[in-house]
């Protein structure tokens, strides 16, 4: 789900400022990592396996609790662990890490295949990846401050162009002649 311009504060997301994805600032950009209904599916037949398997042993009510029990501990799991990218007018956020958009240098959006080769061997291991295997597109965004360990983040998205531009529009309107050298960003 993509919500574009939507402004988000305290009181229209309904949490406190402290849990908000954005302490301040308009959303330009959101994304939720959902998982497809194919993930629902199969976990849906996994933990149906697992009913069945007690319901067998212990009898059907035991079956039955054993299925709707760790049917919602899954689906909680899957809620709950989804994360959100997002972009506001100070900084760039993928699941719970941030960075301030003074930071962001290079934006290339990438491929499926050149997101799993960035993610291989090719890819620097100190990286921050936040990236889901059903999501096929991400965005490989340079990180410029020097006392971050990170040399870039890999984030995954379904609109890999689109977060780029944003990402890109965003990061200039903050320090749009910061000398920052090769900061381009790829459409």
């Amino acid at each position: 789900m993509v919500e574009v311009g939507q402004p988000q504060d305290a009181e229209s997301s309904g949490r406190s400022s402290a849990t908000s994805p954005s302490i301040a600032g308009e959303v330009l950009y959101r994304e939720r990592l959902t998982a497809p209904l194919i993930v629902w599916f199969i976990t849906g037949a996994l933990t149906a396996s697992l009913g069945i398997a007690y319901g067998h042993w212990l009898g059907t009510t035991s079956g039955l609790v054993a299925f709707v029990v760790s049917e919602m501990l899954v689906a909680v799991l899957l809620i709950t662990r989804t994360p959100i990218v997002l972009v506001d007018d100070h900084c760039f956020q993928a699941g719970r890490a941030r960075l301030p958009l003074t930071f962001v240098g290079r934006i290339v959006p990438l491929t499926r295949d050149e997101g799993v080769t960035a993610k291989g061997a090719a890819g620097d291991p100190r990286a921050y990846l936040c990236t889901r295997g059903w999501i096929g597109e991400s965005v490989l965004v340079e990180v410029t401050d020097p006392d971050d360990p990170h040399p870039y983040w890999l984030v995954s998205t379904r609109q890999g162009h689109e977060l780029a531009a944003t990402l890109a529009t965003a990061r200039d309107k903050v320090a749009p002649t910061a000398g920052l050298g090769e900061r381009t960003s790829t459409d």
